[in-house]
């Protein structure tokens, strides 16, 4: 076949023609009517664009090769390398849209960048608004080192931590070695290496290069010296020549709280927070400042801001905790001299809730005599969430539906969604899991783009098997957040027990790579790797979460039933033991784990045939859990393995009456009965199986037969 003789064109490299003879002679030949000669035709149309294409590559590496040259240009000069705009013109050339070459000119880019990575963020963060580098993480990973994207997006999602405008720029100076040698300067800064940075110093001071962070870090240096002459000199300076700089501003707060100069240690990071009103250790310094002058409500109340961002920041919780020790010390002198004073009462009591002593707190609040609204508002308040957390929930419930009643107006909505949350909650605890939907149903209608109250509901439809509810919802947190870890969890969770288990498997890699510490994610993808009999990959999946120190039975327990498949009972025996030995407390979660857990150590058993001993543990896990299904089917194998047909038929009977797999369940009594010769019986069940799946396996062979030695018998 001639190509371009069925196209009826010359030999050409144009596609735009290519197309509009293809759409002209695709009028002509109708696939329905001339299905041979749509064929032929579009055999021809996508010979001739695999010929353009080709015809396309050396043109298309010689441009690339051309932009990756301006790339190089860009970067080898400095001031042109921190010039947004040249990068601008850079990245709306032809070759870095072009749906064929854009990619392909991504990749070249970074290929380049992974050894020239000195650039301003906000040059990073042009680069990811055109080749999205955040939204393709995952697919990078796998083209070049991940530590390099997620240097990257840590460029994307921060700020600079050299003002790249400051330096004095001037041709043919190595801005790179000098800036990296920086970064290794402050490394051995951090370190106390002193002699370490008296070298790195000399040889920076060598560059000719000028920052004025080098100053910071000879001032640095002095400090750590004990020199802080020398130290205040360098700052005075540099705040003359740089007052708005943020970080000369806050080093030279940390030389004032070094000094204890703490009145002007404070106007200084109050000055680096009205340049940027979010940096969080300007935030922790002032709060530290504050405490020292003596100011305790306002450090508290920044330090609470701050765990708000940062819950697992130690130092901020025990600050809390010693101004609160500081607090309730002042707060009982005062009370000996005002002891009817209600307003110092409640500040105590949240004193001693924030540092959970829950019981004082109660006791305290519960003697206190209310004089109005707002105070009977406060006492609800510290009593619902000292229940709360004292694990209480029926105590705490009673609360908050109090709290409720007297804070229901139409100009709190802050505080009406705080107490629909912990309303939520507290039921969601209870296992009332449809009385807490509509609670988070009503913080939504009043907030629908919070993530962590999409969070909240998405949990609870998972509670209560509302899957495709839940997929829905999370399909509109990710549009909310994209980068929230647990959304993704629960949509794994949701694809996964509707059957979609290759989405699943993509969504909990997602939230493995957002956040490696969820275990969620871990379980959904060794449940699925269980399905696919991959056991050797779940084994594969522990060693990674174990890696992150996730301490999570159902991992354990997915790990042993690989093992037990993959014939190593032995070592899966010695974790179950172990896990149940660490396992004390008897409650609903802890018996489902038993449960799992003696399960496994059955099913090991009955892998060596020792049937009785397997009958004695399949039976432990159903006293743990009686509704385990699971546990049931195994039970029913058992009984047929050593000849109690009756109970293997109760057991499937409980399956059927608890909505287990009926089908299944039918045609296994069914061979029950073909096995002791009811041959009837036999296939009236699988006349029962057939009506729920016609096509089930093996159904309508199994009636052939059994019909045929019925009529034998005639």
């Amino acid at each position: 076949m001639d190509t371009w003789m069925v196209l009826g064109i010359d030999k050409t490299k144009d596609k735009s023609l290519i197309k509009d003879r293809y759409f002209d002679l695709l009028t002509k030949v109708n696939p329905e009517d001339n299905p041979e000669g749509f064929k032929i035709l579009r055999a021809a149309y996508e010979k001739a664009l695999e010929y353009a294409k080709n015809e396309n590559i050396d043109e298309d590496n010689s441009d690339l090769e051309k932009w990756i040259e301006k790339v190089k240009t860009i970067y080898k000069s400095f001031s042109l390398r921190i010039d947004i705009n040249e990068w601008n013109k850079l990245l709306n050339e032809d070759i870095s849209f072009s749906l064929e070459t854009k990619d392909v000119a991504c990749e070249k880019l970074l290929q380049y960048l992974i050894n020239n990575i000195n650039i301003p963020c906000e040059v990073w963060r042009l680069i990811d608004s055109h080749f999205e580098i955040n939204e393709r993480k995952k697919e990078l990973y796998e083209q070049f080192p991940k530590e390099y994207i997620d240097f990257i997006i840590d460029r994307i999602e921060n700020n600079d931590i050299i003002n790249y405008y400051l330096f004095k720029v001037e041709d043919n100076k190595d801005y790179d070695s000098w800036i990296n040698l920086y970064f290794n300067t402050i490394q051995e800064l951090n370190n106390n290496n002193i002699e370490v940075v008296k070298t790195y110093l000399e040889q920076l001071q060598s560059f000719n290069i000028y920052h004025p962070y080098f100053d910071l870090l000879q001032c640095r240096y002095h400090i750590a010296l004990g020199d802080y002459t020398i130290s205040k000199n360098i700052i005075s300076n540099l705040l003359k020549n740089y007052p708005n700089d943020m970080a000369i501003n806050y080093y030279a707060a940390e030389l004032k709280w070094v000094e204890k100069n703490y009145k002007h240690a404070k106007e200084l990071y109050e000055h680096c927070l009205d340049i940027s009103p979010n940096n969080f250790n300007a935030k922790v310094g002032l709060a530290d400042v504050l405490l020292e002058l003596g100011e305790l409500e306002k450090s508290k109340n920044i330090f609470i801001d701050l765990i708000n961002i940062d819950p697992y920041y130690d130092y901020l919780r025990e600050r809390v905790s010693y101004i609160n020790s500081l607090l309730i010390a002042k707060l009982d002198n005062q009370l000996k001299t005002n002891p009817d004073n209600n307003k110092l009462k409640f500040k105590l009591a949240w004193c001693y809730y924030e540092n959970f002593n829950y019981e004082k707190a109660i006791n305290l609040v519960l003697k206190i005599k209310c004089n109005d609204k707002s105070e009977i508002i406060q006492k609800y308040d510290i009593l619902g969430n000292s229940y709360f957390d004292m694990g209480s929930y029926d105590t705490a419930l009673k609360y908050f539906h109090e709290l409720l009643k007297n804070k229901k107006t139409k100009n709190n909505e802050i505080e009406l969604i705080s107490i629909y949350n912990k309303l939520g909650r507290i039921y969601s605890k209870l296992k009332r899991y449809d009385e807490a939907l509509k609670f988070f149903d009503k913080v939504l209608n009043l907030m629908p783009n919070n993530i962590y109250y999409i969070n909240c509901k998405c949990n609870t439809l998972i509670k209560l098997g509302k899957y495709e509810e839940c997929l829905e919802l999370s399909d509109i947190g990710i549009e909310v957040d994209k980068n929230d870890s647990l959304i993704y969890s629960f949509r794994a969770e949701s694809l996964y027990n509707l059957g979609y288990l290759k989405e699943a498997l993509d969504s909990a890699n997602r939230c493995i790579n957002l956040c490696p510490y969820i275990s969620a994610p871990y379980i959904i993808k060794m449940k699925i790797l269980l399905d696919n009999q991959e056991n050797e990959e779940v084994l594969m999946v522990s060693n990674e979460a174990n890696k992150y120190k996730i301490n999570d039975s159902e991992i354990v327990l997915c790990k042993c039933e690989a093992l037990i498949k993959l014939n190593r009972g032995e070592e899966a025996e010695d974790l179950i033991k172990n896990l149940l030995i660490n396992i004390n407390d008897s409650n609903e979660e802890n018996n489902e784990i038993k449960c799992k857990a003696f399960y496994l150590l059955s099913l090991n058993e009955l892998n060596k045939d020792n049937f009785n001993f397997a009958l004695e543990l399949i039976n432990e896990a159903i006293s743990f859990n009686y509704k385990d299904l699971d546990s049931y089917y195994l039970r029913a194998y058992i009984y047929r393995c050593i000849f109690e047909y009756n109970l293997a038929l109760n057991d499937y009977n409980f399956i059927i009456n608890n909505n287990g797999n009926i089908a299944f369940s039918y045609y296994q009594c069914a061979l029950i009965f073909k096995e002791i010769g009811k041959y009837r019986i036999a296939i009236s069940y699988f006349n029962k199986v057939l009506e729920i799946d016609p096509d089930y396996p093996n159904a309508k062979e199994e009636i052939f037969k059994l019909q045929q030695k019925l009529n034998s018998y005639l």
